[in-house]
């Protein structure tokens, strides 16, 4: 019989405050932070950009988006205007979009553009976005938003600190186990690699989140997608709505080709609910409440079948990204019209053919028009419609 790791043991249940005495004394002897969450869920997932994030109405915006549990990226025209103190989740770039040529420091770059979701234009009282403004927006929603009906979940070609450290590794050590894993970041993917054993009656390895606070919304989505490398090896991804540590997940197996690029699309429905390797009748997915995700190679498939491609020893599996594919279109281009009359800025942006939403500000307070334009950015009834009036 192989050496049990004890050790390992401990931090793997420490890592994931699956009991919550040895993560509290752990903490507490090492001097670590709470470590329930490091990553942001629910609405929070991708950025939105504020243009004009210092106008009277900016301001308000970038409030509310915090307040709702969205990641910020204030752009504005000189960063001397940048306020002393920035609120947490909020950061400021230099971008004019009525100064966006190649030579420009204001341009909308990859860097300002990176991660961006959707895009909420705050002009001054009363100042008309001009054409060269528009084109400008326009062309940088076309260059880098991604496909309006894919939601980017986790993407490891551009690796974070906080990326890192929200997946950890769940080997079978916490039954007695001797497989060991990890995950990686290098070069624009994430590898999911180690060594897989079947002694003492082992037989599996994996890789999961920490629990996502808030948890993700997806009903607006088919399944989930993973752009993975493989061995040649069936995995498994996992799926969790559950936040406690040994609870109901939702799997599905997938065949990799060794050493060759694949997108896998899981739908939801395809999901199977299992509890320790074994399914679970009567137990649908609540798509509403996505609070982890899971990466595995064992030997066993489902109900003590066993994996057909299971091969004990080293793996290695290669991820781009995973992301939530067939969404509803959402608006990713957001207008705030101070001008009295919006029909000029109707027909210009019907012309983009870009999913788009207009708030008119005309006679209403700033933080209603904030709420409207923060709110429609998940409605895909407020695409091509003109808000508040």
């Amino acid at each position: 019989m192989a050496k049990w790791d004890a050790g390992r043991f401990l931090n793997t249940v420490s890592y994931f405050d699956a009991i919550p005495v040895v993560s509290d004394l752990q903490r507490w002897l090492t001097g670590g932070a709470n470590r329930k969450s490091t990553t942001d869920g629910g609405r929070a997932v991708g950025t939105i950009l504020v243009v004009g994030a210092m106008t009277d109405i900016g301001q308000v915006v970038v409030q509310q988006l915090v307040k709702s549990g969205y990641k910020v990226r204030a752009a504005i025209a000189d960063l001397n205007l940048a306020p002393f103190s920035v609120p947490a989740g909020v950061e400021f770039v230099r971008a004019d979009p009525d100064n966006n040529t190649s030579h420009s420091n204001n341009s909308f770059t990859d860097r300002v553009m990176q991660g961006v979701r959707s895009m909420i234009v705050c002009p001054d009282a009363g100042q008309t976005l001009s054409t060269a403004a528009l084109d400008n927006l326009t062309a940088a929603v076309k260059t880098y938003l991604p496909t309006n009906n894919r939601l980017e979940l986790f993407d490891f070609t551009h690796p974070t600190i906080d990326l890192q450290a929200t997946w950890g590794a769940v080997d079978d050590v916490v039954m007695g186990g001797v497989s060991e894993s990890g995950i990686r970041l290098r070069a624009g993917v994430a590898v999911f690699s180690g060594n897989v054993s079947t002694d003492n009656s082992g037989g599996f390895a994996s890789v999961r989140t920490r629990n996502l606070d808030p948890s993700l919304n997806l009903s607006n989505y088919q399944g989930i997608e993973l752009r993975v490398k493989g061995d040649g090896q069936r995995y498994k991804i996992f799926v969790r709505t559950e936040e406690k540590w040994d609870g109901v997940g939702y799997a599905h197996s997938f065949d990799t080709i060794a050493n060759e690029w694949m997108t896998i699309q899981v739908p939801f429905k395809d999901l199977v609910p299992i509890f320790r390797a074994k399914t679970v009748p009567n137990a649908p997915l609540d798509t509403t409440q996505i609070c982890s995700f899971q990466l595995m190679l064992s030997k066993f498939e489902y109900d003590r079948a066993l994996n057909p491609r299971f091969t004990p020893g080293l793996f290695s599996l290669e991820i781009e990204s995973i992301a939530a594919y067939g969404g509803s279109i959402m608006p990713q281009l957001v207008v705030i019209d101070t001008t009295t009359n919006a029909e000029d800025l109707v027909n210009k942006l019907q012309a983009t053919n870009l999913p788009y939403s207009i708030v008119r500000a005309v006679n209403l307070e700033a933080p209603m028009v904030a709420a409207i334009a923060v709110k429609s950015i998940s409605q895909p009834e407020a695409v091509g419609q003109v808000l508040g009036r």
